[in-house]
């Protein structure tokens, strides 16, 4: 057999094992739930499932390359996304679900997927966004998100976020409860990990979808 064909055949095989699970994920529209995000959030005093779901829409920038990229792109939306981060219950949520196998997975997807990383690409480098970065210092909502980083609520729930030691939980964790190695050494060993990136790897890009890309 030729290095060719035995290349062939392997893609074929990668893809044939990894069809399954990729239909999974295409048929949930390829999207990150935020269950346990929801949950971390709503584990932190004050905080409701009303605000997290006001903030999501922002969130799903660290789950979503697409989605990162006309973030980068919009100086408004951009600043309203620091001014998010910029608080302990937010930190506490992605510090939490940065440790996560379902988190993986989302970023495994993310970054096997040239078409997705094409069209970040291309949306990153949208022009109308360098226009908008020019004429961000007159963007009253621009100013907005950045006055808000001197609301002087978010520095007492910092404060009171450092003295809590479930604030710390995600590092501390992995050193004090065996059980949290269970679900993260199974994903680790389960072939499903690997198959679903690898089948990702082989899709051929969908070229005219790609051109299709609107750009606002």
């Amino acid at each position: 057999m030729t290095l060719k064909k035995f290349l062939a055949a392997s893609v074929a095989t990668i893809a044939l094992m990894g069809a399954p699970a990729l239909a999974a994920e295409e048929n949930a529209a390829g999207e990150h739930k935020f269950e346990k995000a929801a949950a971390y959030y709503t584990e932190c005093k004050g905080a409701s499932a009303a605000e997290f779901n006001d903030i999501k829409p922002y969130l799903k920038a660290f789950t979503d390359s697409e989605v990162m990229a006309e973030t980068i792109n919009d100086p408004e939306k951009f600043f309203k996304l620091m001014d998010i981060v910029n608080d302990p219950r937010t930190v506490h949520v992605m510090m939490n679900c940065s440790m996560e196998p379902v988190m993986w997975d989302t970023w495994m997807r993310g970054l096997t997927d040239f078409e997705k990383l094409t069209k970040a690409s291309i949306k990153a480098m949208n022009p109308v966004g360098m226009f908008k970065w020019m004429m961000a210092p007159m963007n009253a909502n621009v100013w907005k998100s950045a006055v808000a980083h001197f609301d002087y609520n978010k520095y007492v729930r910092w404060g009171q976020a450092f003295l809590n030691p479930a604030f710390y939980r995600p590092m501390t964790d992995m050193l004090t409860d065996y059980k949290w190695y269970e679900p993260r050494l199974a994903w680790f060993v389960k072939a499903e990990t690997y198959t679903k990136p690898l089948a990702n790897m082989t899709k051929i890009p969908d070229w005219q979808r790609i051109a299709d890309i609107k750009l606002n």
